[in-house]
């Protein structure tokens, strides 16, 4: 993506337009009116969970704001830069990377996490191994996420970057060079203000130990989240080549050790209409692939797909899932 503009670097300290009043001998002495053009900003990141890794650290270097008159507004980390294990920030957990920085006023258009790949890593869970990371072609800049906002003069606006790491980190095997992983910008920006929640419990019939079409190993449940105008559920394929929208978010199914029960849970939605889909197969679903309605396995399937939802703002709701 070609960015013009103006770059603006900030800091902590407030921006502000001087306007001067002057004239003639007759006029009173000259003041000085500080005009207040900036507002303020918090920003959070969370992610989706990832069965494949048991860590997963991004070196956080900075951050972008694109600015609807072209400028782009960078931001400093308190600390100079953050690493972050990714893998920590799950159920709701998040860590704040800009905490009430004064930022200019007005309708921005993007943002972006400026991203130092070579501090940046993957541990993977079933080999313990440890892998660099790449920047994939639509990251070369940085994660972006491309959702509108607006910061309003002398107002505190506070936003989450939710990262989904299945859809963010992609694997290709390059033959005798080995293994590359690879980051993409999957990335979800909630204001806070709006936020609202969807969670609930999963009928025990649609988990893979209870269903004859699922593999029982770990790894396979899954609660999917589509707009809720979606006629279809579909698959994670990057790319996509069947003309269906994938996911706009994962959640792995998880056990409540205590009851035996099973819950799913999406932690920071921007109000709206929402439906979900629940597969039991979700380790056959390879973002190389398009594996909805025809994997190439065969082993990829959803078990349902929910009515449209209505999360509203500052609710968690809850909805089960059932065939």
């Amino acid at each position: 993506m070609k960015i013009s503009g103006k770059l603006v670097v900030v800091g902590a300290a407030i921006i502000a337009i001087s306007a001067g009043c002057g004239g003639g001998n007759s006029s009173p002495a000259a003041t000085d009116e500080v005009i207040q053009t900036n507002g303020s900003i918090s920003i959070s990141l969370t992610d989706g969970p990832w069965e494949d890794a048991q860590a997963m650290v991004l070196h956080i270097t900075g951050m972008d704001l694109g600015h609807s008159n072209g400028d782009i507004i960078q931001l400093g980390l308190p600390d100079g830069s953050m690493s972050i294990d990714m893998m920590q920030l799950q159920n709701s957990a998040f860590e704040t990377l800009i905490s009430g920085m004064d930022v200019p006023m007005g309708q921005y258009e993007w943002m972006r996490l400026r991203i130092d790949p070579s501090q940046s890593y993957i541990d993977l869970a079933n080999t313990g191994g440890r892998h660099g990371m790449q920047m994939g072609s639509d990251a070369v800049n940085g994660l972006e996420v491309h959702e509108p906002f607006q910061i309003m003069q002398s107002t505190h606006s506070e936003f989450m970057l939710d990262f989904d790491l299945r859809r963010g980190v992609q694997h290709h095997q390059m033959g005798m060079m080995g293994d590359q992983y690879e980051l993409h910008s999957a990335m979800r920006l909630i204001n806070m203000d709006e936020a609202g929640g969807l969670s609930g419990m999963v009928t025990a019939s649609m988990i893979d130990i209870n269903h004859a079409d699922c593999d029982s190993a770990p790894g396979g449940n899954w609660t999917y989240l589509f707009p809720g105008d979606a006629v279809v559920p579909d698959d994670i394929a990057d790319p996509d080549s069947d003309g269906e929208p994938g996911p706009l978010a994962a959640d792995r199914v998880e056990m409540d050790p205590a009851t035996g029960d099973h819950f799913y849970h999406f932690g920071f939605l921007s109000p709206g209409s929402y439906r979900m889909a629940f597969t039991c197969s979700g380790e056959w679903d390879e973002d190389g692939d398009d594996d909805y309605p025809s994997d190439p396995n065969g082993r990829f399937n959803f078990q349902m797909f929910s009515d449209p939802v209505d999360v509203t703002a500052g609710q968690m709701h809850s909805v089960d899932l059932m065939p």
